[in-house]
Parts: C-alpha cells; sequence; structure tokens
C-alpha cells in the first residue's frame, strides 16, 4: 500500500498533468484513508485557483463523482476545509471559496454592538499566543530563524525611517517568530490568526500612529524582542513579547474608560 506522501506525490503529478490537458483533475486512487485524500485534493485545487474567491464550490455529488468516493467523504472533507477557513458554508446555499484575508478566526457574533470589546479579546489571544511563540522561538531558533526576523525588522526601520506603512513587515515579523518557535501549529495558527489583527497593526502605522508614538516604541519592543530570542533567553522574549501586546491593551483601557466618562455626562 502507498504511504501518504508518495500517494500525495503522486497525485499531484497526476492533478498537474490531467488540469493542463482536460481542465479538470482525475477521480482518486484508493489511498490509505479517502478523507484525507479527498480533503488534500481539494485543497489542491483551492490552491491551484480552480475556484475563485467567492465563487460557488459543486455540490457534494458532483464532488464525489469527480474524485470517485461518497457524499459523505466528500461531506467530511469539506468540513476539514471550512475549519481551515478555506471555504464557507451558507445555509440552504453551499460551500463557497472563502477570502483568505478576510478569514474569521473565531466568530464574535456577540459583540458586533461592542468593538472595543471584540478588539480586546482578539488582542489578549494575541498576548497568548505571541508571547508563548517567542519564548519558544529563543529555544529552538536557527540562523536561518533569526535571518528571517531580522530582515523583517529590518524592512519595519526602513518603514520608520521613510513614515511609511509598515504593517506587512511587522506581520511578517510575528509570522517569522512563530515559523521559529517549530512548532507547526503554533506557526499556522498565528499566520491564520493574522488576518484578524491586521487592521490594529495598520494602526501602529498610519500618521496618527507615528505621530503619537506608537510606530518607535513598537519598534522598540520588535528590536528587543528580537535581541533576547537571537540570544537564547525565552523568558525575557516572552516577557517583553507580553509587555509589546499590552501597550495595545492598555489603550483600548483607556478607550474604554474614555468612553464610560463621556457617557456619564451626557
Amino acid at each position: 500500500m502507498l504511504s501518504d506522501n508518495l500517494v500525495l506525490e503522486r497525485g499531484v503529478a497526476k492533478a498537474a498533468a490531467a488540469l493542463a490537458e482536460t481542465g479538470a483533475l482525475p477521480a482518486l486512487d484508493r489511498p490509505h484513508s479517502l478523507v484525507d485524500e479527498a480533503y488534500r485534493r481539494l485543497l489542491l485545487q483551492l490552491d491551484m485557483n480552480l475556484w475563485k474567491v467567492g465563487e460557488k464550490l459543486p455540490t457534494e455529488k458532483a464532488l464525489g463523482e469527480s474524485l470517485g468516493v461518497s457524499r459523505a467523504v466528500i461531506r467530511e472533507a469539506l468540513a476539514r476545509l471550512r475549519a481551515d477557513g478555506r471555504i464557507e458554508t451558507r445555509q440552504g446555499a453551499g460551500a463557497f471559496v472563502s477570502d483568505r484575508t478576510k478569514i474569521a478566526a473565531f466568530r464574535t457574533e456577540n459583540h458586533d454592538n461592542d468593538p472595543i470589546q471584540q478588539e480586546r479579546e482578539i488582542l489578549e489571544l494575541r498576548q497568548i499566543v505571541e508571547a508563548g511563540a517567542a519564548g519558544l522561538a529563543a529555544e529552538r531558533r536557527t540562523k536561518d530563524d533569526l535571518k528571517a526576523i531580522r530582515d523583517a525588522l529590518e524592512s519595519m526601520l526602513a518603514a520608520l525611517e521613510s513614515r511609511s506603512d509598515g504593517s506587512l513587515a511587522d506581520d511578517a515579523f510575528h509570522n517569522a517568530i512563530a515559523r521559529a518557535s517549530h512548532n507547526t501549529q503554533i506557526a499556522k495558527f498565528v499566520e491564520f490568526l493574522g488576518a484578524q489583527f491586521s487592521d490594529s497593526r495598520k494602526a501602529t502605522w498610519d500618521d496618527i500612529g507615528y505621530g503619537v508614538g506608537i510606530a518607535s516604541v513598537g519598534q522598540s519592543d520588535h528590536a528587543a524582542i528580537y535581541k533576547a530570542i537571537e540570544a537564547g533567553d525565552a523568558a525575557k522574549a516572552k516577557r517583553i513579547s507580553h509587555s509589546h501586546v499590552q501597550r495595545a491593551l492598555d489603550r483600548i483601557d483607556q478607550q474604554t474608560a474614555e468612553r464610560t466618562t463621556k457617557d456619564k455626562h451626557r
């Protein structure tokens, strides 16, 4: 029986050849796990942009027939893709390709009328995850990891000096730290979760962020985090990373206090 890696390797080659020749992917061979292979094949089709963002996927029946598996197998494979944020289902309408830049890692419907509370909860999650990732990165980082983190740090410095948008480099910095943890789940989670607070990072690098000094303070934190990781000081890396996000939480608390004061004087 074929190994999962060999099945996937042959499957990708076969899929690419079939797509080039006929515009469609072939039915599945019989692998170890039909659900695993159905998931991988559908994921490959999404990665190859066979279906565009917002486009409706074929029905479970059609997908099952195209891959040579049952609807139950397709249903479970689609559930995994939905958990990954690659697709979204709409009641009575079917499955659609998600915009990965707008993926919601967690549903926050309870705070639709309280965006400040919603932002606070996301920041608290950032604090826990990023501090833990920084600690592991300090223990496990390699030379290549340090270079990736340093490159992002230098890109942010260049943005700071030109007063331009450094939010993409900011994202890259935190993603590089997560990868340096050498924990695949942390790396994937930080990248996935990043879409939830990219707007808060942009606020650091806009005119107001520069004007009040948030950008420069944030960059100082980034430099200190890098130095701690480079030195292999896990406790310090965690502490500085925790304090870095705490600054944003303190600003949220200040906004909440100001809002409460205004409400009392109405």
